[in-house]
């Protein structure tokens, strides 16, 4: 029977690897009335700013030698079907791999969870078509969209097998709805594919990019690599160098490209892309130092050396006047606020009503934080604090501090300002 002797409806490596065909020097399997071949989008590490992994994407050729839509290709009628088709997909993007003989490269193959649920069958389908190529397990990034994990306590135990068996586990997707850390804490994973819409996002609001720095940095404490893909522009592109992300994918870089074509790596895009970085971050200092300035100017000659004032009242009182100063408090030397903020009087906060349960701070100890911390490391020299959200009205601020004697006695003092979204004073 047709059906039968179709590799669609077969697991067998050997099955489907004698039905592989040529087309237009692509490796190809039969599905159906199709034929399946690989497109390749490459993979750059930032730092390396070279091709670290080549992704497997599936194509399905008609009778014609026409392309079908991806909806056309992956509406499959049942579970077993859409695992026979993981397979025969696995296997050509292997096939095909192998002819570009990349050196040093990952191969990230897609695989359904549902396909790496059948443990036993799938390692062993793993192991024979890696046997035929002699390719090591840590050549293959086994690739999990995280929307289609469902029963996840069956998915880690398998994913912890693959990763013992040498293989290296990226999840998929991770930013959409169905995200959560505490997977990537049991998962361990050893690649985060950041979902589309951050970078997206982050391309062109501020605020996202410092959302995409913050889970960043979380996802690196899990030890994860961090990918953004769908990078489209130059601005996505900065923004993903800016928020730490290490390996980047998209259209940007490099469109998928079949066996039978090359890659179109824009010349120079490195060098153009790293220029408009470093330019973007020395206006950006620029503009930070400039708008800083008279702060800096005026906390440094209040609180330090020959002319420095006597009380916190009378550091407030040169302080307050400029235009974006917040508050100023005084601490203690074990972190804990001695009296009430001295608030500015004209600067007006929209959530303040809203965090009124927070506003009263005498008390309260700041001892983790980076303005008491760095300025007890360092007695007399001024200290700046990155731009970071304040829990005492919710807006973003820039704390300058100091360890110097005030009222006879050493204390640390603070005074917050106001910063906005785009990185620069308001």
């Amino acid at each position: 029977m047709k059906q039968e002797k179709d590799a669609s409806h077969n697991q067998d490596y050997g099955v489907i690897f004698n039905s592989l065909g040529y087309l237009n020097g692509n490796r190809f399997a039969p599905y159906r009335d199709l034929k399946i071949v690989s497109a390749f989008q490459p993979i750059y590490s930032i730092a390396h700013r070279r091709i670290v992994g080549l992704e497997g994407l599936a194509r399905g050729f008609n009778s014609s030698n026409q392309i079908v839509p991806p909806v056309q290709l992956f509406d499959v009628a049942s579970t077993d079907d859409a695992i026979a088709l993981d397979r025969i997909c696995q296997l050509v993007h292997v096939e095909n791999f192998d002819a570009l003989s990349p050196p040093n490269v990952w191969l990230f193959l897609n695989v359904a969870p549902h396909t790496l649920s059948d443990h036993k069958r799938y390692s062993r389908f793993l192991n024979e078509l890696l046997a035929k190529k002699h390719y090591p397990p840590n050549r293959i990034v086994i690739e999990v969209l995280e929307s289609m994990i469902d029963d996840e306590q069956v998915l880690e135990q398998h994913i912890q097998e693959y990763k013992k068996m040498g293989f290296l586990i990226a999840i998929d997707d991770f930013g959409s709805g169905h995200s959560n850390f505490e997977r990537i804490w049991r998962i361990k994973p050893d690649i985060v594919k950041l979902d589309r819409s951050m970078i997206q996002k982050a391309g062109v609001d501020s605020s996202v990019k410092g959302l995409l720095r913050g889970i960043t940095s979380m996802l690196h404490n899990c030890k994860c690599i961090v990918l953004a893909e769908g990078v489209e522009t130059e601005d996505e592109a900065i923004a993903a160098m800016e928020g730490g992300v290490d390996l980047v994918q998209g259209f940007y870089f490099a469109r998928p490209f079949l066996l039978s074509e090359s890659i179109k790596t824009r010349y120079g895009l490195w060098r153009d892309l790293y220029q408009s970085f470093d330019q973007l971050s020395a206006i950006s200092l620029s503009r930070y130092q400039t708008l800083l300035t008279p702060y800096l100017n005026a906390f440094t000659t209040t609180t330090t050396g020959p002319t420095k004032l006597s009380s916190l009242m009378q550091i407030s009182q040169v302080l307050l006047p400029l235009p974006k100063t917040i508050r100023l408090y005084q601490l203690a030397l074990d972190g804990s606020q001695c009296f009430s903020n001295i608030n500015s009087q004209t600067i007006e906060i929209s959530t303040k009503d809203r965090l009124k349960a927070l506003a009263d701070t005498q008390g309260a100890s700041w001892k983790r934080r980076d303005y008491f911390l760095n300025a007890t490391s360092n007695p007399g020299v001024v200290q700046i604090t990155e731009p970071y959200f304040s829990i005492s009205d919710g807006t973003l601020c820039i704390t300058l501090s100091v360890q110097t004697e005030v009222d006879e006695d050493v204390f640390i003092i603070c005074c917050d300002v106001l910063w906005d979204e785009s990185n620069t004073l308001v």
